[in-house]
């Protein structure tokens, strides 16, 4: 189960007003995929300043997260008519399997229970889609069947 914070109104106003959004890592994600695709799902959108930086690329873009008040806030700040916002668990996407073009989750994923995330966004993402874990650092390990290694190393080289 994920965690469960930033619930109360103060802790999310604080939380769009200070977090970074990351427009750097962004513009980078997009470089690998090299054209507009469909559908964005970022997990645990918080207060939806990633979620918003994906709009351009995307004919949809939902945030999702499991904190209604974290959602609110992103609903209050404005958003492009292409994005949109749902409740739910980051291990319980309410999304077909193979119908998402990239899933990111922006310094949000180490809330998450990673072998489950892992594998849901595995079930989501249609075949060459992308998986973007962004966060201040990258202290964590993954772990996914028999590719974990892989992951790990992966991380590593891209660590910016």
């Amino acid at each position: 189960m994920a965690v469960r914070l930033f619930e109360g109104k103060k802790q999310a106003a604080a939380y769009l007003q200070y977090r970074v959004a990351p427009h750097e890592l962004t513009s980078r994600i997009m470089s690998f995929m090299e054209k507009k695709f469909n559908l964005a799902v970022d997990v645990g959108c918080g207060s939806g300043q990633g979620t918003t930086l994906l709009a351009p690329y995307f004919t949809k873009v939902v945030g999702t997260d499991i904190s209604p008040t974290q959602l609110e806030m992103a609903l209050a700040s404005g958003f492009p008519a292409n994005v949109s916002y749902r409740q739910c668990p980051a291990e319980e996407l309410p999304f077909a399997s193979g119908e998402v073009d990239l899933v990111t989750a922006m310094t949000a994923a180490h809330w998450f229970d990673r072998q489950r995330f892992l594998q849901e966004a595995d079930r989501v993402l249609r075949p060459g889609g992308c998986l973007a874990l962004l966060s201040y650092t990258m202290d964590m390990e993954l772990e996914y069947g028999d590719v974990s290694n892989t992951l790990n190393d992966i991380c590593k080289e891209v660590d910016i």
